[in-house]
């Protein structure tokens, strides 16, 4: 989805986060990471929080290192998926570099020819003219970057790397604890697997939204406490409430009756 103007979170037109609007996009990252179903929404919500919290981005997504390979874990849009694959198939760009070197990368389309031409021209195909890559690291863990896209010339200034770079230290210091007990591989294994099972927990989430009222950060956390109550994943919990509800097993739509 692209941005013309300032973002929703941005506190006037010039499209500007200010540090008080900051500290509700760290709030609503942050958060500790208890399995590999948090950490796949939770990276989720980071992407989602980043392209608005930055006027100039039209698309983010998430790259993770797996086995020394690299692809993309979240993403707000196609156009990230697209201009993500150009890199990796090509081995070269933003994303990659921020990854592999685990220096942040903020460049026009100018500059990344210089760097990367065979990237820069399938990138310019997609209409991609602005580059904001920002590493993903978790004690010491590299798990890989957050990367934005812009279809406009000069869209990332240093200001909206600041603002990125907190957003990515509070998800860094939110997955702390999970990354701190596993390998990088482990983790990338988890968060495949987690990705792969998010079906129930999206269906579930929409189900307590209707019932009760409440945006999608609420109805988490309702899975989340009953998750962390009952000492089970994510996962589990939410594919054992839509089932009770689909049978009217459960009065009302409370987790607890899962």
């Amino acid at each position: 989805m692209a941005h013309n103007g300032a973002g929703p979170l941005a506190d006037d037109t010039s499209g500007r986060t200010s540090g008080a609007r900051l500290a509700a996009i760290v709030a609503a990252v942050g958060g500790s990471v208890r399995d590999d179903d948090h950490l796949a929404t939770l990276l989720q919500r980071t992407a989602v929080l980043a392209q608005d919290a930055i006027a100039g981005a039209t698309a983010c997504g998430i790259s993770i290192v797996f086995g020394g390979m690299t692809y993309t874990a979240v993403h707000t849009d196609d156009l990230t998926l697209r201009v993500d694959a150009h890199q990796y198939e090509v081995g070269e760009g933003p994303c990659l570099e921020a990854a592999r070197t685990g220096e942040t990368v903020r460049m026009g389309l100018d500059d990344v020819a210089r760097n990367w031409p065979t990237f820069a021209r399938l990138a310019e195909r997609e209409g991609v003219e602005s580059f904001l890559a920002v590493p993903l690291r978790a004690d010491g863990v590299e798990l890989g970057s957050i990367n934005l896209y812009g279809t406009a010339p000069g869209a990332f200034d240093a200001d909206d790397e600041a603002v990125l770079q907190v957003v990515t230290d509070t998800v860094a210091t939110a997955i702390g604890d999970y990354a701190r007990v596993r390998s990088a591989r482990e983790v990338a294994t988890g968060l495949r697997d987690a990705l792969d099972h998010r079906a129930p927990i999206e269906q579930a989430k929409g189900i307590l939204m209707a019932l009760h009222g409440v945006d999608e950060d609420s109805a988490f956390a309702m899975l989340s406490r009953e998750s962390q109550h009952r000492n089970r994943k994510l996962r589990d919990i939410a594919r054992e409430f839509v089932d009770k509800v689909s049978g009217g097993e459960v009065s009302g739509g409370e987790v607890s009756g899962s």
